[in-house]
């Protein structure tokens, strides 16, 4: 009993420190603000499933219930906001964070049985899914340090989530040492998160060039890289490897003769990408604009171009190209030629005005 609160108030202690230091910058960024609110999820389980306690429905133990088996929403947005690469994090990452709060407010204030082995289940399979997910994004991560780490971040937070739901469902309440240590795995996992990895850019995504940038000043490519580079930019540009479905990093790399670890290193280090996938869409999305702007692709289907252009399906091919363009296809298209008819109108009009002799007056 004494080494159990020991090993408990350690993790609180420890958890709490990390969230008061980190404080200031946490309330900057949105890494920041969501692990603040994993720290406090964790606080939250670490108070309310004390000897004594447990069992108690207090005023104040009520909000900490609540908080404490909503972990896993919160965990989703965590690894959605670490994990993830896009320009301006996406609002839906708080989706299952909304929708298992409610559950877990039911489940507090009634008691009953079926409403905790809802909000138990709920938070197995979302802590199942999201570790699967984080894991499975691992090959097309191009930040190396992350990339690594993945494994270790995704695993320990999910490994804390899922073996505290299934003792706590199950009633057991004599490894409540296990549940703290578990705790004070997830502060290192934390601490060691925020030593690791940047802040993702929060301005507006730009329309990148799918062309491959030169690098910065004072980091010239040795000739080996400009040599890959070049091979890259062919078999993108030229070859249109992009347009295979299934591409992969290593698959590239096999095309191109060169290791893996050097195809990620030039495409993160050199070109400035973070994320396999999205560099090929780059590729994808750049093909589909020139051909929805094309007069003569006017009644080919938007599904075809996305096809042709590389995507699966239509419904990543939207998303990705009004993300990138705040346009759907469609809007853009007819914008496009639109544009082009206006200007199309113009030429054939300067060109009559020069033909009669007469000079164009404007308007």
């Amino acid at each position: 009993m004494l080494l159990e609160t020991g090993l408990r108030g350690g993790a609180f202690a420890l958890i709490g420190i990390l969230a008061i230091i980190g404080l200031p910058g946490s309330l900057r960024s949105p890494i920041g603000r969501v692990t603040l609110l994993l720290d406090l999820c964790v606080l939250a389980f670490l108070i309310e499933t004390a000897p004594g306690l447990h069992e108690g429905l207090a005023w104040w133990i009520i909000p900490a219930r609540i908080l404490s088996n909503s972990i896993a929403g919160v965990f989703v947005a965590w690894a959605e906001t670490v994990f993830g690469d896009a320009a301006r994090p996406t609002r839906w990452r708080w989706a299952v964070f909304i929708a298992l709060l409610p559950l877990a407010t039911v489940a507090t204030l009634s008691g009953a049985s079926r409403a905790w082995n809802a909000t138990h289940a709920a938070t197995l399979i979302v802590a199942i899914c999201e570790t699967a997910r984080v894991l499975a994004g691992r090959k097309a991560d191009l930040v190396e340090g992350r990339r690594r780490l993945r494994v270790v971040f995704a695993c320990a937070v999910g490994l804390v989530i899922l073996t505290t739901t299934v003792l706590d469902a199950a009633g057991v309440r004599w490894l409540p040492g296990l549940l703290a240590i578990l705790g004070v795995a997830v502060a290192a996992a934390l601490l060691r998160l925020r030593a690791v990895f940047p802040e993702p850019t929060l301005a507006a995504a730009p329309m990148v060039p799918a062309t491959p940038t030169p690098p910065a000043p004072g980091t010239e490519m040795s000739a080996d890289e400009r040599q890959l580079a070049e091979r890259l930019r062919q078999a993108m540009e030229r070859d249109r490897v992009y347009r295979d479905m299934n591409l992969s990093i290593d698959r590239l790399a096999e095309r191109l003769g060169t290791p893996e670890y050097r195809l990620r290193r030039l495409i993160n280090q050199r070109l400035g990408h973070r994320n396999f996938n999205d560099f090929v869409n780059q590729h994808r999305l750049n093909e589909a604009r020139i051909a929805l702007s094309d007069p003569a692709q006017a009644r080919v289907p938007v599904l075809t171009i996305a096809l042709d252009a590389g995507w699966g399906s239509i419904g990543p091919f939207n998303r990705a190209f009004k993300a990138q363009t705040g346009q759907t296809p469609t809007e853009f298209r007819r914008r496009a030629l639109a544009d082009s008819e206006i200007g199309h109108t113009s030429r054939d009009s300067v060109t009559t005005d020069a033909a009669s002799g007469k000079t164009p007056t404007s308007a």
